[in-house]
Protein backbone atom coordinates (compact mmCIF):
# COMPACT_ATOMS: atom_id res chain seq x y z
CA UNK A 1 0.00 0.00 0.00
CA UNK A 2 2.04 3.28 -1.10
CA UNK A 3 1.32 6.29 1.08
CA UNK A 4 3.36 9.30 0.21
CA UNK A 5 5.11 9.23 3.75
CA UNK A 6 8.36 8.57 4.46
CA UNK A 7 9.18 7.51 8.22
CA UNK A 8 12.07 6.03 7.50
CA UNK A 9 14.43 8.08 9.47
CA UNK A 10 11.83 7.98 13.01
CA UNK A 11 12.09 3.69 12.56
CA UNK A 12 15.72 3.53 12.25
CA UNK A 13 16.33 6.25 15.53
CA UNK A 14 13.31 3.90 17.34
CA UNK A 15 15.66 0.61 16.49
CA UNK A 16 18.70 2.22 17.82
CA UNK A 17 17.10 3.06 20.66
CA UNK A 18 15.11 -0.38 21.36
CA UNK A 19 19.14 -1.78 20.97
CA UNK A 20 20.38 0.33 23.95
CA UNK A 21 18.64 3.12 25.23
CA UNK A 22 20.70 6.32 25.96
CA UNK A 23 19.92 9.91 26.01
CA UNK A 24 21.51 10.66 23.14
CA UNK A 25 19.53 7.66 21.09
CA UNK A 26 16.85 8.73 23.07
CA UNK A 27 16.77 12.68 21.50
CA UNK A 28 17.57 12.02 18.42
CA UNK A 29 14.30 9.29 18.70
CA UNK A 30 12.25 12.11 20.05
CA UNK A 31 13.52 14.70 17.61
CA UNK A 32 12.02 12.14 14.82
CA UNK A 33 9.23 11.67 16.64
CA UNK A 34 7.83 15.48 16.70
CA UNK A 35 9.02 15.40 12.68
CA UNK A 36 6.96 12.59 12.12
CA UNK A 37 3.82 12.12 9.55
CA UNK A 38 1.42 9.60 10.96
CA UNK A 39 -1.39 7.22 9.15
CA UNK A 40 -4.69 7.08 11.25
CA UNK A 41 -7.06 4.58 10.17
CA UNK A 42 -10.48 6.05 10.63
CA UNK A 43 -14.14 4.56 9.79
CA UNK A 44 -16.18 8.10 8.39
CA UNK A 45 -20.01 7.60 8.30
CA UNK A 46 -21.37 8.19 6.00
CA UNK A 47 -18.56 6.95 3.76
CA UNK A 48 -17.61 9.98 1.77
CA UNK A 49 -18.44 10.29 -1.38
CA UNK A 50 -16.16 11.16 -4.16
CA UNK A 51 -13.56 12.10 -1.54
CA UNK A 52 -15.99 14.26 0.05
CA UNK A 53 -16.66 13.54 3.96
CA UNK A 54 -20.71 15.11 4.42
CA UNK A 55 -20.80 17.70 6.86
CA UNK A 56 -22.77 15.51 9.57
CA UNK A 57 -20.07 12.49 9.33
CA UNK A 58 -19.04 10.86 12.46
CA UNK A 59 -15.30 9.84 12.30
CA UNK A 60 -14.26 6.87 14.22
CA UNK A 61 -10.92 6.36 15.36
CA UNK A 62 -8.71 2.60 16.48
CA UNK A 63 -7.36 1.88 19.50
CA UNK A 64 -6.07 -0.66 21.29
CA UNK A 65 -6.22 -1.98 25.08
CA UNK A 66 -3.19 -3.63 27.12
CA UNK A 67 -3.15 -6.35 29.41
CA UNK A 68 -3.28 -3.40 32.31
CA UNK A 69 -6.46 -1.74 30.90
CA UNK A 70 -4.48 1.08 28.90
CA UNK A 71 -6.17 2.64 25.92
CA UNK A 72 -3.74 3.87 22.95
CA UNK A 73 -4.97 5.31 19.96
CA UNK A 74 -3.41 3.40 16.90
CA UNK A 75 -0.86 5.26 14.14
CA UNK A 76 1.37 4.09 11.27
CA UNK A 77 4.30 4.83 10.08
CA UNK A 78 4.12 3.12 6.59
CA UNK A 79 1.19 1.65 4.33
CA UNK A 80 2.91 -1.61 4.85
CA UNK A 81 2.46 -1.63 8.71
CA UNK A 82 -0.83 -0.67 8.35
CA UNK A 83 -1.81 -3.10 5.60
CA UNK A 84 0.46 -5.88 8.64
CA UNK A 85 -2.82 -4.17 10.89
CA UNK A 86 -5.60 -4.73 8.60
CA UNK A 87 -5.43 -6.02 4.78
CA UNK A 88 -8.93 -4.32 4.18
CA UNK A 89 -8.13 -2.98 0.68
CA UNK A 90 -11.01 -0.15 1.26
CA UNK A 91 -10.01 0.91 4.40
CA UNK A 92 -10.11 4.78 4.70
CA UNK A 93 -7.01 6.80 6.49
CA UNK A 94 -5.70 10.31 7.73
CA UNK A 95 -2.41 11.30 7.55
CA UNK A 96 -1.60 13.58 10.57
CA UNK A 97 1.53 14.74 12.20
CA UNK A 98 2.56 14.58 15.35
CA UNK A 99 1.12 17.44 16.99
CA UNK A 100 -2.19 16.63 15.45
CA UNK A 101 -1.78 13.06 17.07
CA UNK A 102 -0.73 14.63 20.35
CA UNK A 103 -3.27 17.26 20.84
CA UNK A 104 -6.11 14.69 19.32
CA UNK A 105 -4.37 12.41 22.57
CA UNK A 106 -4.43 14.59 24.94
CA UNK A 107 -7.70 16.52 24.57
CA UNK A 108 -9.80 13.34 24.35
CA UNK A 109 -10.86 11.75 27.36
CA UNK A 110 -10.22 7.91 27.79
CA UNK A 111 -6.60 7.83 25.59
CA UNK A 112 -3.60 6.88 27.89
CA UNK A 113 -1.37 8.06 24.32
CA UNK A 114 -1.10 6.42 21.55
CA UNK A 115 1.15 3.07 19.90
CA UNK A 116 3.45 3.70 16.41
CA UNK A 117 2.91 0.08 14.22
CA UNK A 118 1.19 -1.97 16.70
CA UNK A 119 2.23 -5.17 14.35
CA UNK A 120 5.63 -3.62 13.84
CA UNK A 121 8.11 -1.19 16.11
CA UNK A 122 5.12 -1.25 18.31
CA UNK A 123 6.57 1.82 20.34
CA UNK A 124 3.75 3.27 22.65
CA UNK A 125 4.23 7.14 23.67
CA UNK A 126 2.34 8.17 26.82
CA UNK A 127 0.11 11.23 28.10
CA UNK A 128 3.18 11.75 30.50
CA UNK A 129 6.17 11.28 27.46
CA UNK A 130 3.93 14.08 25.15
CA UNK A 131 3.20 16.33 27.95
CA UNK A 132 7.02 16.30 28.92
CA UNK A 133 8.46 16.68 24.88
CA UNK A 134 5.84 19.58 25.09
CA UNK A 135 8.02 21.40 28.48
CA UNK A 136 11.09 20.75 26.21
CA UNK A 137 9.80 22.29 23.04
CA UNK A 138 8.33 24.93 24.06
CA UNK A 139 10.07 26.29 27.11
CA UNK A 140 10.29 29.14 28.83
CA UNK A 141 12.85 31.03 26.86
CA UNK A 142 13.20 33.14 24.03
CA UNK A 143 13.16 30.20 21.50
CA UNK A 144 11.48 33.14 18.65
CA UNK A 145 14.14 35.08 16.44
CA UNK A 146 12.60 38.29 16.38
CA UNK A 147 12.43 38.37 20.14
CA UNK A 148 16.00 38.85 20.69
CA UNK A 149 16.89 42.31 18.93
CA UNK A 150 18.89 45.37 19.85
CA UNK A 151 15.89 47.90 20.93
CA UNK A 152 16.10 48.13 24.61
CA UNK A 153 19.51 45.54 24.48
CA UNK A 154 23.04 45.95 24.33
CA UNK A 155 23.63 44.30 21.08
CA UNK A 156 25.37 40.94 21.06
CA UNK A 157 29.29 40.07 21.86
CA UNK A 158 30.98 37.07 21.32
CA UNK A 159 31.31 34.67 24.27
CA UNK A 160 35.01 33.13 24.38
CA UNK A 161 34.22 30.23 27.11
CA UNK A 162 30.85 29.02 26.27
CA UNK A 163 29.69 26.54 28.39
CA UNK A 164 30.63 22.70 27.20
CA UNK A 165 28.20 20.89 28.07
CA UNK A 166 26.01 23.23 25.58
CA UNK A 167 28.15 23.40 22.26
CA UNK A 168 28.95 19.52 23.20
CA UNK A 169 24.74 19.20 22.63
CA UNK A 170 24.48 21.62 19.66
CA UNK A 171 27.61 20.42 17.58
CA UNK A 172 26.28 16.57 17.90
CA UNK A 173 23.01 17.96 16.88
CA UNK A 174 24.33 19.64 14.24
CA UNK A 175 26.01 16.66 12.86
CA UNK A 176 22.79 15.21 12.53
CA UNK A 177 20.76 18.08 10.92
CA UNK A 178 21.97 18.98 7.04
CA UNK A 179 20.04 22.25 7.19
CA UNK A 180 23.10 23.79 9.04
CA UNK A 181 25.96 24.99 8.10
CA UNK A 182 27.53 26.98 11.09
CA UNK A 183 26.57 28.25 14.67
CA UNK A 184 28.22 31.29 17.00
CA UNK A 185 27.62 31.52 21.07
CA UNK A 186 27.27 35.12 21.84
CA UNK A 187 25.47 36.82 24.48
CA UNK A 188 23.45 40.11 25.56
CA UNK A 189 22.15 42.54 28.12
CA UNK A 190 18.26 42.85 27.76
CA UNK A 191 16.60 45.70 29.30
CA UNK A 192 16.60 45.96 32.87
CA UNK A 193 18.59 42.84 33.51
CA UNK A 194 22.33 43.05 34.68
CA UNK A 195 23.15 39.21 33.98
CA UNK A 196 23.56 38.66 30.29
CA UNK A 197 21.75 36.34 28.53
CA UNK A 198 23.10 33.57 25.92
CA UNK A 199 22.39 34.10 22.28
CA UNK A 200 22.99 31.00 19.47
CA UNK A 201 23.21 32.60 16.40
CA UNK A 202 22.69 29.81 13.35
CA UNK A 203 23.50 30.03 9.75
CA UNK A 204 21.01 27.58 7.90
CA UNK A 205 21.79 26.41 4.51
CA UNK A 206 18.32 25.49 3.46
CA UNK A 207 14.99 26.79 3.65
CA UNK A 208 12.27 25.64 6.50
CA UNK A 209 10.41 26.27 9.03
CA UNK A 210 12.58 28.52 11.12
CA UNK A 211 9.99 28.12 14.31
CA UNK A 212 10.41 24.29 13.91
CA UNK A 213 14.55 24.28 13.39
CA UNK A 214 14.57 26.44 17.28
CA UNK A 215 12.51 24.07 18.89
CA UNK A 216 14.45 21.15 18.26
CA UNK A 217 18.04 23.16 19.24
CA UNK A 218 15.95 24.18 22.44
CA UNK A 219 15.09 21.23 22.91
CA UNK A 220 18.72 20.08 22.39
CA UNK A 221 19.74 23.10 24.74
CA UNK A 222 17.53 22.29 27.72
CA UNK A 223 18.55 18.85 27.94
CA UNK A 224 21.80 19.54 29.56
CA UNK A 225 21.26 23.04 30.78
CA UNK A 226 19.84 23.51 34.47
CA UNK A 227 16.43 24.66 35.35
CA UNK A 228 15.86 28.06 34.67
CA UNK A 229 18.58 28.60 32.73
CA UNK A 230 17.64 30.05 29.48
CA UNK A 231 19.33 30.78 25.83
CA UNK A 232 17.90 32.84 23.27
CA UNK A 233 18.28 32.01 19.19
CA UNK A 234 18.61 34.41 16.05
CA UNK A 235 19.44 33.17 12.28
CA UNK A 236 22.32 34.42 11.13
CA UNK A 237 20.49 36.29 8.24
CA UNK A 238 18.90 38.38 11.09
CA UNK A 239 20.18 41.86 10.38
CA UNK A 240 20.95 42.09 13.97
CA UNK A 241 23.06 38.81 13.76
CA UNK A 242 24.40 39.68 10.66
CA UNK A 243 26.53 43.29 12.42
CA UNK A 244 27.76 41.09 15.31
CA UNK A 245 28.85 37.99 14.34
CA UNK A 246 31.30 39.76 11.47
CA UNK A 247 34.76 38.45 12.51
CA UNK A 248 33.33 35.69 15.28
CA UNK A 249 34.63 32.82 14.74
CA UNK A 250 31.79 30.49 15.04
CA UNK A 251 31.70 27.55 17.45
CA UNK A 252 29.94 25.18 15.22
CA UNK A 253 31.31 25.12 11.24
CA UNK A 254 30.55 22.43 8.95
Amino acid sequence: MNIPIDNTALIEAASKLKEKVTQEKRLWFLQKLIGAKFILPVVIVPEPVDNKIPADATVNYFSMKTSKGLVYLAVFTSGEELEKWNKNPNKMYLIRSYDDIKKMVLNTKGYDGFVIDPCGCNIAIQNSLMQSIERISNPNVIIKPEKVQTEGNMGLKPVNDPPENIVKALREYFDSQDNISAAYYMETIRKGEEDPTPVVVVEFCKDGSLKAAFDGIAAVAHSVMKQGETIGFMPSFDKVAQKYIIGVTPFYKK
